[in-house]
């Protein structure tokens, strides 16, 4: 296809970038609960199961990634599989290279008392630089919570070929299945569906991937799903009924996040969340327009660069004596500062190399420089 017959790019989901932020935002909060001993209040603890963000992020990435496949049906699949794995690369690479500088250097600092340590910690990140931190090698991590943009990279590499190979037999019937029997096997093996440091199948492979790929499939699922909901007309009264849902299946998802259920669980709320996410996408609920303004998309920006950040305060955390010794909540403000001090630093950094890489990659795939 000439560039002159391409469509433009759609504008963001104002839904979907609020509760990228939103979910960011949980699983910054768990990660502190896991490293602060915090109080509890009845029902209620905090961040318990902000994991559940994560499952989101999975969910949102396979439908935009079975929409992009969708776009370059009839075209080569190996070229085009190169052309997408490219582009979600070169998206998240600005970023990753300045909070992996920052967070060598807070390692460094904290971990290395000689030349011999210091050039151990930096021989050992080089897995970590090149996403492949979890593929079972001898690595020191760097930028801890990355494991999902790993996962999620290398389960693309294999998913988009197939949805370009066989279409809508993959998205509707084996997407779905594999889905259902994925994320059922993980809850059985061990008892929940996160579990960074876990390997399945026999111990051979590391969970991150299995659960990368199976919700990655569930959301491919949804876009086949909300492309039926974008082809029904909808009186107002049952637009409103969904709108309903969608919300209730947001606020559900939010109040499981600091409630105290334990493991088990996490199925029903990434079933629960699917559902949100389909609707969100098809616009036919109401949220679709009240969430237009472009300060929901500069929200949903922020979350990458406020995800890989987080890791800034798990050094202080766990090396600090005087951090250490801070009130549990003033713990908690300490990180999020670093967390969003940081990450704005990282957003600000990134936007030049973000600039320059996608220039790039434009000029590669023949398309303009925008």
């Amino acid at each position: 296809m000439s560039n002159a017959r391409r469509k433009p790019a759609r504008s963001r989901n104002g839904t979907i970038e609020l509760m990228r932020f939103v979910f960011c935002m949980e699983v910054i909060l768990y990660h502190i609960a896991k490293r602060v001993t915090l109080p509890t209040a009845g029902h209620f603890n905090f961040f318990l199961n902000g994991k559940i963000g994560v499952e989101f992020f999975f969910l949102v990435s396979g439908f935009l990634m079975a929409a992009s496949a969708q776009r370059a049906f009839d075209r080569p699949i190996a070229k085009e599989t190169g052309r997408f794995m490219l582009r979600k690369v070169a998206a998240v690479f600005p970023n990753h290279c300045i909070v992996f500088v920052l967070c060598l250097c807070c390692m460094l600092f904290y971990l290395a008392h000689s030349l011999r340590d210091a050039a151990k910690i930096v021989f050992e990140s080089i897995p970590s630089f090149f996403f492949i931190q979890k593929t079972g090698i001898p690595v020191h991590r760097i930028i801890r919570p990355e494991w999902y943009i790993e996962a999620m990279l290398w389960a693309m590499l294999v998913i988009f070929p197939l949805i370009l190979r066989f279409r809508e037999r993959f998205t509707k019937i084996a997407c779905p299945v594999l889905c259902v029997f994925l994320v059922g096997y993980m809850t059985h093996a061990s008892t929940h569906l996160g579990g960074t440091e876990r390997y399945l199948f026999g111990d051979t492979i590391p969970k991150v991937y299995v659960r990368a790929f199976a919700e990655l499939c569930g959301g491919a699922f949804c876009f086949e799903v909300s492309r039926l909901l974008r082809r029904l007309h909808l009186k107002n009264g049952e637009r409103i009924a969904l709108t309903l849902l969608e919300c209730g299946c947001y606020l559900a998802t939010l109040v499981y996040t600091v409630s105290d259920l334990k493991d088990g669980y996490e199925a029903y709320f990434f079933y629960i969340l699917a559902v949100a996410i389909t609707l969100s996408f098809s616009e036919v609920t109401l949220t679709s327009r009240l969430f237009g303004s472009s300060v929901f998309g500069l929200l949903g920006k922020l979350s990458l660069p406020l995800y890989l950040a987080q890791s800034m305060f798990f050094s202080p955390l766990r090396y600090s004596e005087r951090l250490l010794a801070l009130p549990p909540w003033t713990q908690v403000a300490v990180s999020l500062a670093l967390t969003f001090g940081f990450g704005l630093l990282s957003y600000a950094l990134s936007k030049p190399l973000d600039k320059y890489l996608r220039a790039g990659v434009n000029r590669r795939l023949g398309e303009p420089v925008l």
